[in-house]
């Protein structure tokens, strides 16, 4: 059983899995959707990204007592919408890399419905969330943002995929010159895939205001302000080397994803 945020849980995880033994889970407050998904991600002891592992099966029984998360510092909740942030657009592209590449089953409307749930959740409950467990008040939409969090996001991107957003994390997080968490460099990452994609411009404006309004990272002064060689190594690693690379529609480019990453530090 593993009982309190990401890393108590996957630990739990990766121990179970090597024990050959089921695996229960219990969050203590909302920082990642670790507690449903059958994934573990490995780090180094200064949390530098090291590996994904995944498990043939999810754990057997998740417990979430939003008495408990909505006690928890507020900082995790930001973190935890961050993170969750990136399933509709990893997940819609994860889905258009499947249908062209005709590489495996393409996925259900229904998992990419829950990923589209899971955005316009966070759009319309998530400052208010926020706001009223800083003022200890535990509110509908605070046990929205739980659910949204921890059951829609998993739900989303364990029956789609990850994609960019959650490669160039790993490859900014392997960097060392990085300093933030899980679900804040993730959110900065969403926000340049979707640069990356050529989205429109009022579609981006939008998440970038949204995170602005929760304090997650809109620009690489606030993750540590990585060296122009720093980011060509995590743009080189995001294109070639992480398995969630090949979510994407079509091969990526190192100096497409610097290009993208240019663009939203100079502003959208």
């Amino acid at each position: 059983m593993g009982v309190g945020g990401g890393r108590a849980i996957d630990t739990a995880k990766g121990v179970a899995w090597r024990l050959k033994l089921p695996v229960m889970c219990v969050g203590t407050q909302c920082a990642s959707n670790a507690d449903t998904s059958a994934e573990v991600v490995v780090h180094t002891e200064d949390h530098k990204y090291l590996q994904t592992l995944i498990f043939p099966q999810n754990p057997v029984l998740v417990i979430e007592d939003t008495e408990i998360i909505a006690k928890a510092p507020p900082k995790y909740m930001v973190w935890g919408m961050g993170d969750a942030l990136s399933c509709k657009f990893e997940g819609e592209a994860y889905a258009k890399s499947k249908e062209r590449k005709k590489d495996g089953i393409v996925p259900t409307q229904a998992a990419l419905a829950l990923g589209d749930a899971c955005y316009r959740s966070l759009l319309a409950n998530g400052q208010k969330a926020l706001k009223d467990v800083k003022s200890g008040i535990h509110s509908p939409e605070v046990d929205e943002i739980i659910e949204t969090i921890k059951l829609t996001s998993a739900l989303a991107f364990e029956n789609t995929g990850c994609a960019l957003a959650h490669a160039l994390h790993n490859g900014l997080s392997r960097s060392g010159q990085v300093s933030a968490e899980h679900g804040e460099i993730v959110a900065y990452a969403t926000i340049v895939q979707m640069a990356y994609e050529k989205r429109p411009k009022e579609e981006i404006r939008r998440v970038v205001s949204w995170c602005e309004s929760l304090g997650l990272p809109t620009k690489l002064k606030t993750l540590g302000d990585p060296s122009k060689s720093a980011l060509r190594i995590a743009a080189e690693y995001a294109a070639d080397k992480d398995m969630d690379s090949r979510n994407m529609p079509e091969k990526m480019k190192p100096a497409d994803i610097l290009a993208a990453i240019d663009q939203v530090e100079r502003g959208i």
